[in-house]
């Protein structure tokens, strides 16, 4: 796979998730965490968006460094396979440390795809 073509994946679903996470972080967390207490609505919703923003910088780096010499491309792919990978491990951390019940298994399964385009485009 092309690295120019593994960027723009990255970059574009990220967008997904920071728009999403930007337009309505409520929403988002009331479809990721389910009825909150009134007190915790907006904390969360500011970390929503922060989770959004961060997206959005990986958006901007993938976009910026599409047309890198392959040399170049292949590193930043590999530091962001690395930088999914602690992604996936924080996710699942979230069980094995007592913050949730459950793995929320949509994003696992979404930075795990990107982490193999990633890799495979490197």
């Amino acid at each position: 796979m092309d690295t120019n073509l593994a960027l723009l994946i990255i970059g574009v679903v990220m967008t997904l998730f920071g728009v999403a996470f930007n337009v309505n972080p409520k929403a988002v967390n009331k479809v990721i965490m389910g009825e909150l207490a009134e007190e915790a609505v907006n904390p969360a919703a500011a970390l929503r968006i922060m989770t959004g923003a961060f997206s959005l910088a990986i958006v901007i780096i993938s976009f910026y460094c599409r047309d890198l010499a392959y040399e170049q491309a292949s590193t930043l792919l590999s530091g962001l396979a690395i930088g999914f990978v602690v992604l996936i491990v924080g996710i699942f951390s979230i069980k094995t440390r007592g913050f949730s019940d459950d793995i929320p298994i949509p994003p696992i399964v979404v930075f795990i795809i990107l982490t193999i385009i990633a890799i495979y485009a490197s």
